[in-house]
């Protein structure tokens, strides 16, 4: 009768252990969706912003509002998210998204915008090119969310310490006319 207690103890220390390991592979899933819901907005924004005006003298100026709407647009369908953006007040380039479904705890992104040339970059951001007067905008693009933990042990943890756990990321979206 020792052996099934003993049996037992060790089955619910191994589900208490094994529940924050699980945990740590959703948040690394996370990341994974974010990054590509952001990657694929980007794009989406940058294919879409280029006024079309433009396109004759091979220079990428973008409406930022456009872009910034654009891109808003694309990361609320991806995610099912519901974002506060209002081009006439918003002066900060910053957005905040609220989950429909309470998969996510509000999501703020950050935008900034460069107007240059590609010698003006530097070449971590472009790489090598050969075309160095030719003008470009970079888009970098923060975002930044609490992580929103879903196990006992790692909520009360959390909650403890009063520190969220943030998601972050960083991603350079270089709009440029190639021809």
């Amino acid at each position: 009768m020792k052996w099934p207690a003993t049996l037992f103890l060790v089955a619910i220390l191994l589900s208490a252990a094994i529940q924050p390991i699980g945990e740590f592979a959703n948040i690394l899933r996370e990341k994974v969706v974010l990054n590509a819901a952001l990657i694929n907005s980007g794009r989406a924004a940058r294919n879409n912003a280029i006024s079309i005006w433009h396109m004759m003298n091979f220079e990428a100026y973008i409406n930022e509002a456009d872009y910034i709407q654009l891109f808003s647009d694309a990361l609320s369908e991806s995610l099912d998210l519901s974002h506060d953006y209002n081009r006439n007040t918003n002066t900060d380039n910053r957005v905040t998204y609220a989950s429909n479904n309470d998969r996510f705890n509000d999501i703020t992104i950050h935008f900034a915008f460069q107007n240059t040339t590609y010698s003006g970059l530097n070449d971590a951001d472009i790489g090598i090119t050969n075309y160095h007067d030719r003008p470009v905008t970079l888009v970098t693009v923060t975002m930044e969310t609490p992580y929103l933990f879903r196990t006992f042990w790692l909520r009360s943890l959390n909650g403890i310490s009063n520190d969220d756990y943030l998601l972050m990321d960083t991603r350079k979206f270089l709009v440029q006319i190639v021809n």
